[in-house]
């Protein structure tokens, strides 16, 4: 299990609860500034409300949901704590203190602050749901899926439940066609929240033996991503692989979304023939940018080593409807059909396609992305 998986979907759900009902005032600016990841552009509206309304609970919140998105844990914990005291019956600023001890592994004094949100909210999904990862982390798999059993017995709607209990089921209990069915009633509720591009990866898992790893989709600090992106680049660059899988991964640690740093990490891994984690990383390339022509035909060549043909040659078709001038995908997808008999004439056109493209037959060497 990441823990990052779980939890930023529980601040996810926390932020939809705590920024609706804003009204149509500077708020709901700063609200789409924040999802869109304007967050600079964001404090300042909020810093605006704040001076002309210094008693404005939302803003103050939000302010402090900003700094802990750019990873100023401290203060943002002390704000919570602050304003969980001037609205004593509100459970929300408690439950987004747990999820900063939560993000420390600082799973006693968690919860005893969800202990205290459910004191205010009894029958609150969500302050059972943080409860469950503090299960996971302290009791057990098993603790933690009998409580989101029980949320979505009483709740059967509640998608951070339903994505929790897919991810438990396929990490943690290795029980891959349990976690699909939670994901399957997940993505049936869920049409635009970002954790879709996780469920619907394991949705299109054929049975394989290595999990990939689930990486959170929520930044948690892009200076410090583009910072160890940069630093990537230049070990990659200068040959020092271990370096730069260190950075790549540290980038992708501060903005899971970061494609450039999945793509490149999975170039890495798959020169050091870790041809399952070269996968992951290109599955996640291709599940936050469609449109990346390379992550694709480098997800479909490792399928190719791994022995997956026919997904291979899906991801290959995929690519050429959207990229029809790709040579080298015309040339990997006739070598696929020439391995059968019965597709002799498909792997004669593709070969045919590649060799118009590319009437010197040369496969240029795949290099870092900047």
């Amino acid at each position: 299990m990441h823990k990052h998986t779980f939890n930023t979907l529980i601040l996810a759900a926390l932020s939809g609860l705590f920024l609706t009902g804003c009204g149509r005032d500077p708020l709901s600016s700063a609200i789409r500034n924040i999802e869109q990841g304007h967050l600079q552009k964001a404090e300042q509206i909020l810093a605006q409300s704040l001076q002309e309304d210094p008693s404005n609970l939302n803003a103050l919140v939000n302010i402090y949901i900003i700094q802990y998105k750019n990873g100023q844990f401290d203060s943002a914990l002390a704000g919570f704590i602050q304003v969980s005291d001037r609205a004593p019956n509100d459970p929300r600023p408690l439950e987004y203190a747990a999820s900063i001890q939560m993000d420390n592994n600082h799973w006693p004094e968690a919860a005893a602050l969800l202990g205290e949100a459910l004191q205010r909210a009894p029958n609150s999904p969500s302050v059972q749901t943080a409860l469950a990862l503090v299960d996971l982390n302290t009791t057990g798999a098993g603790a933690a899926r009998e409580r989101l059993q029980k949320i979505i017995t009483e709740t059967p709607s509640y998608a951070p439940a339903l994505f929790d209990l897919g991810v438990i089921h396929r990490d943690s209990l290795k029980n891959q066609s349990e976690a699909k069915k939670y994901f399957q009633r997940y993505l049936a509720i869920e049409k635009n929240d970002p954790h879709t591009v996780i469920a619907k990866i394991v949705m299109n898992e054929k049975g394989r033996k290595t999990s990939t790893p689930i990486a959170a989709t929520l930044p948690r600090n892009p200076q410090l991503a583009s910072e160890a992106f940069s630093e990537g680049i230049r070990h990659h660059q200068a040959h020092e692989t271990e370096k730069a899988i260190e950075a790549y991964t540290r980038a992708i640690q501060n903005d899971p979304s970061m494609v450039r740093a999945h793509y490149n990490l999975g170039l890495l891994l798959r020169d050091k023939r870790d041809l399952p984690q070269a996968r992951a990383e290109f599955e996640q390339a291709v599940s936050y940018a469609p449109g990346m022509a390379d992550a694709r035909y480098m997800l479909a060549l490792v399928m190719i080593e791994q022995g997956f043909d026919a997904d291979a040659a899906d991801q290959l078709k995929a690519l050429l409807e959207k990229a029809p001038r790709h040579a080298e995908a015309h040339l990997a997808l006739g070598l696929l059909y020439k391995k059968d008999p019965t597709k002799r004439d498909l792997a004669r056109k593709e070969l045919n396609a590649y060799l118009k493209l590319d009437p010197n037959g040369i496969l240029p060497k795949r290099s870092a992305t900047g």
